[in-house]
């Protein structure tokens, strides 16, 4: 089953997003909550639906939550009642913020997402950086080159006694020069410990600062890897590896494989779709929901990171999984069939 072009809400949906818009306003009576109470009862299709889509909105409202809101306890609702609010001053329709569950209106949150989609704002500080669906080289200062993924971002710390790249997002690849005529080690430091080049060209994935594992691929040569803790090993050519912040643990993955975004492809070998979804991400300007179950799925193939839509329809069409498109590309939702 291909992914299907935005459709209209149905009867359910469009009750739930009238609820949504009465629920965060402000303006909820207790006649008003019992009346919800009522309809979340009178049959299960709308609470499930509801569930749907508010914890998409949550999902959403939470990402800008902290920039948004000066308080950073406040309850969730309260974040989604100003915004609401906000947008029925500027004349915005509230119904309209809500559909689709995509909170793309005209008010800040919407606009923070929005921009997010486009530039990731944590990495704004960063030294060097990429977009949504961007990949750029860089030559650094040692004269070593560097290509950064889509969304990714790094910080540069080089001089005497040190060449050093802290990965903070994403993902790079990089042709280090050798440690040779005084040049001192170069390393690829993440959250987890240290790469350090023993040759010259490999990669390194980490999705953000909450990841659990860096992910390594050593394309020419070798590096040695050291986790926080200490734990050492030397990852050879041709081999694959990840770690934490206390163990290393080799990987069935092909490093050409790993690094196949360099030339806009996603390889994928009996990976979950998660994985898939997490990687189609940087190239998508929209927002993208999975389940649980669908996330779970395992996928083989190859899809254009650059052709979002096609590689959805692909996988849509080998996958037992329904694939919608809301608000002209802005939402897609992934569930399992």
């Amino acid at each position: 089953m291909s992914a299907r072009p935005e459709p209209a809400l149905d009867p359910i949906s469009e009750a739930a997003v009238d609820w949504l818009v009465q629920f965060h306003s402000g303006e909820m009576t207790e006649a008003d909550q019992a009346r919800h109470r009522a309809w979340l009862a009178a049959h299960p299709q709308h609470q499930a639906v509801w569930q749907r889509l508010s914890g998409s909105l949550h999902a959403q409202f939470g990402a800008a939550r902290a920039v948004v809101t000066p308080k950073p306890t406040a309850p969730m609702g309260d974040v989604m009642g100003q915004a609401l609010a906000h947008a029925q001053r500027r004349g915005h329709d509230r119904r309209r913020l809500l559909g689709g569950a995509l909170a793309v209106g005209g008010v800040a949150t919407g606009a923070l997402l929005l921009a997010d989609r486009q530039m990731p704002w944590r990495q704004m500080t960063a030294d060097l950086r990429t977009g949504t669906g961007e990949r750029q080289s860089f030559t650094l200062p040692d004269g070593s080159e560097l290509l950064l993924d889509a969304r990714s971002a790094v910080d540069l710390d080089f001089g005497p006694d040190r060449r050093r790249v802290k990965l903070r997002q994403g993902a790079l690849l990089v042709q280090a020069k050798t440690a040779s005529n005084g040049l001192p080690p170069f390393e690829v430091l993440s959250p987890h410990g240290s790469i350090q080049a023993l040759g010259t060209r490999f990669s390194v994935r980490l999705e953000d600062a909450t990841t659990r594992y860096t992910r390594v691929g050593m394309l020419e040569h070798a590096t040695r890897l050291t986790t926080v803790a200490g734990a050492s090993q030397v990852l050879e050519e041709g081999r694959s590896a990840r770690f934490d912040t206390l163990s290393i643990e080799a990987e069935d993955i092909q490093p050409q494989a790993e690094a196949a975004w360099q030339r806009g492809m996603l390889e994928v070998h009996n990976q979950p779709l998660g994985e898939v979804v997490q990687a189609l991400r940087a190239y998508r300007r929209g927002f993208i929901r999975i389940s649980p179950q669908a996330a779970a799925l395992r996928v083989y193939g190859n899809y254009a990171l650059d052709d979002s839509d096609r590689a959805f329809d692909a996988l849509a069409a080998t996958l037992p999984i329904t694939v919608r498109v809301y608000q002209r590309g802005w939402l897609v939702v992934i569930e399992a069939a």
